[in-house]
């Protein structure tokens, strides 16, 4: 996911010492519970969430949840003794093993600068090589690697994702959108292999390609973001992390399988074929989607026959 600069909501904190002043202040909790709107009332559960998960920050340790993570995921982790990336990656792998979705192999968190994910908050390893990734740290990351950007000021993620939102950039305030979309990409390809084998990276590749049509990046843009109308790959990531943040318990951090179920069910027709069609790697439904010389109506046409 690529970091946006949304008037100095994003902040980098280069060393290793971490402020800790990154809780939600109590007259933003008030002012969010005073809108009584839909997604005020969500922003202000992930802001409760983020201030408790803050609070019992500085009690956590970095080793211990990678030792968990390694018993009971089977995921390997170097959190670079970041508590903020090891909580937030340890609730967003028991959000994906409730509900059923392949866990990447591995958690990192490696300073990107110099790569070409330099401007990204993470990214999930779905080839073998990456010249810019052997370029800087002289070996790859292994294959299905999530690795979160050392850059990117944690603590301060929750005031991040709120602007974010606002803008449309992210379909969701959640201080946990960014862990559970790059969950979501090692998911994606995940399905992707186990469906088509080694055929499985090609048929990732192919949602990897900008959409151009103009009248599904309009309805993509509306119903999820102005990212995920990036490509495929990104709407489904984009997607699936919406669908997952409006099922969690905001007192548990859970998710309810049932509401996301329900979910998924509710999306409008061209939507939910579109879903269907890149998460089953449905490459020639996916590309009617995409290309410019389709129009919609025509498009939702073709898919009747």
């Amino acid at each position: 996911m690529k970091i946006k600069s949304l008037n100095n909501a994003n902040k980098y904190d280069n060393s290793s010492k971490k402020s800790f002043k990154g809780m939600i202040p109590q007259k933003v909790l008030e002012d969010l519970k005073k809108q009584n709107t839909k997604e005020s009332l969500k922003l202000l559960d992930s802001c409760l969430g983020f201030n408790a998960v803050y609070r019992g920050i500085e009690n956590m340790n970095p080793d211990r949840i990678a030792r968990e993570m390694a018993d009971k995921f089977h995921i390997g982790t170097d959190f670079g003794n970041n508590p903020f990336v090891a909580a937030f990656s340890a609730l967003t792998a028991n959000i994906c093993h409730k509900l059923g979705f392949a866990l990447p192999s591995n958690v990192y968190l490696k300073d990107l600068t110099g790569t070409r994910y330099s401007n990204c908050m993470g990214f999930c390893t779905v080839y073998p090589y990456d010249e810019s990734i052997f370029r800087k740290f002289r070996e790859g990351f292994p294959l299905k690697t999530t690795v979160f950007n050392a850059r990117q000021d944690w603590s301060s993620i929750q005031e991040y994702m709120i602007q974010s939102k606002r803008v449309n950039h992210s379909p969701t305030g959640h201080f946990l959108s960014v862990f559970i979309h790059e969950f979501m990409h090692n998911a994606h390809f995940s399905n992707l292999q186990e469906r088509f084998g080694r055929k499985g990276e090609r048929v990732f590749s192919v949602t990897q390609r900008k959409f151009t049509n103009q009248d599904t990046i309009a309805m993509i843009k509306k119903e999820t973001s102005d990212y995920g109308a990036k490509n495929p790959c990104e709407m489904i990531a984009e997607e699936m992390t919406e669908l997952i943040v409006d099922s969690l318990n905001p007192k548990t951090l859970l998710p309810n399988e049932m509401i996301f179920k329900m979910n998924r069910l509710k999306e409008p027709f061209q939507m939910d074929k579109l879903i269907d069609a890149c998460w089953n790697g449905d490459v020639k439904q996916l590309e009617l989607f995409r290309k410019k010389k389709f129009k919609l109506k025509e498009l939702l046409n073709k898919l009747k026959d």
